[in-house]
């Protein structure tokens, strides 16, 4: 308990946890005052000293701890976040590609604060992560939502402004087959690449990489760092296990498909795994070659994973099982291979409307 003067009036302040208690007694004379203090204080002084000191202590020391996160957050410079709070996982070693794609998100929201003069952690509100995620398409939406909320997780010293938002879901991206004119306007335009002086040096290896992505039916990334040693070049098979699902694949190489693989080094295509690590540049190639073969339609239709839906539609109807395609490509369950192969019950409805009579 202690006693001050303010203006005439004695005023009583006393501790009791993180609770400081200020009352007027309303007396002018001392003595007077340190009676009224006591009668005044005697419902919460139920404490002993000791207890007292102890959670006075506390008190200051939580005051004291906020204090200290709050000076080093107005001193924290967004552009620094990334350099002191590195993306990281404890249970499993995360991919370039993943790096990047945390480090892109991150920047896209340093630079859309520095644009509001926005250049602290202390200066981000809710206010500001709500317009900035309102700004992003709703696919980049998710992608920002997930690593800047993570950065600001790691940095641990504010409340984190991106915890109860949620970004607008993505629509699915409804990717058809290609048809056999678009392959072959597609492989075209990739050898026509590969035959030009001025192409890049590794424009045969990209060509020989878009048949190994439609034949096989791999994923993007699990076709770019197939390595030399995961393909039986006397039986004709590769095997290796899926980054995605974790099920290991083995199946039969398509005899277009062998004679294009070295059968030295560590990678199969070297050039295309070292662009893959580099986050989205092996995706923005190929998505440039299907624009320069005028393969076109909505935003993120024709990209390499149509490839492998093209790879499902054709094995459907040629009448592959679909069991067999689900064992192919590794998922985990049929329902999802049928919508890569829905031109299997487009083949069991033709069927059934060619038993339909003439009416």
């Amino acid at each position: 308990m202690k006693l001050y003067l303010r203006g005439k009036v004695w005023y009583v302040t006393h501790w009791t946890g993180e609770r400081q208690i200020k009352m007027s007694t309303g007396c002018a004379d001392r003595a007077e005052a340190e009676r009224k203090a006591i009668a005044l204080l005697a419902p919460v002084m139920t404490q002993t000293d000791d207890e007292v000191r102890v959670a006075t202590a506390a008190a200051i020391c939580n005051k004291l701890a906020k204090d200290r996160k709050k000076t080093i957050a107005e001193q924290l410079l967004l552009t620094d976040c990334w350099e002191k709070y590195p993306h990281r996982s404890t249970k499993k070693q995360l991919k370039p590609s993943t790096i990047e794609s945390a480090k892109t998100a991150w920047n896209s929201f340093v630079e859309y604060c520095e644009g509001k003069n926005i250049l602290t952690v202390e200066d981000v509100t809710k206010a500001t992560v709500t317009q900035f995620l309102s700004s992003r398409k709703p696919r980049w939406q998710a992608v920002c939502y997930i690593y800047c909320r993570a950065m600001f997780s790691r940095i641990g010293i504010t409340e984190n402004p991106f915890d109860g938002l949620r970004p607008v879901a993505a629509a699915p991206t409804h990717r058809e087959p290609l048809t056999r004119e678009q392959i072959s306007d597609l492989l075209q335009e990739a050898d026509r690449l590969a035959g030009q002086r001025n192409s890049a040096a590794d424009a045969a290896e990209f060509a020989a990489f878009i048949r190994f992505l439609l034949y096989t039916g791999l994923r993007l990334g699990d076709a770019a760092t197939t390595r030399v040693d995961q393909i039986d070049f006397d039986a004709g098979t590769i095997e290796r296990i899926m980054a995605k699902t974790g099920r290991a694949v083995r199946f039969p190489l398509h005899r277009v498909i062998i004679p294009l693989l070295p059968q030295t080094g560590e990678y199969i295509f070297p050039s295309m795994a070292d662009l893959y690590s580099r986050g989205q540049a092996l995706t923005r190639r190929i998505k440039r070659l299907f624009n320069m073969a005028k393969i076109s339609g909505e935003p993120q239709q024709y990209c390499a994973h149509c490839l492998r839906t093209t790879f499902a539609s054709i094995c459907a109807e040629n009448d592959v099982p679909l069991a067999v395609i689900q064992s192919w490509l590794g998922h985990t369950s049929q329902t999802v291979t049928r919508i890569y192969a829905r031109i299997e019950d487009m083949r069991v409805k033709k069927a059934a409307l060619e038993k339909f009579p003439e009416l």
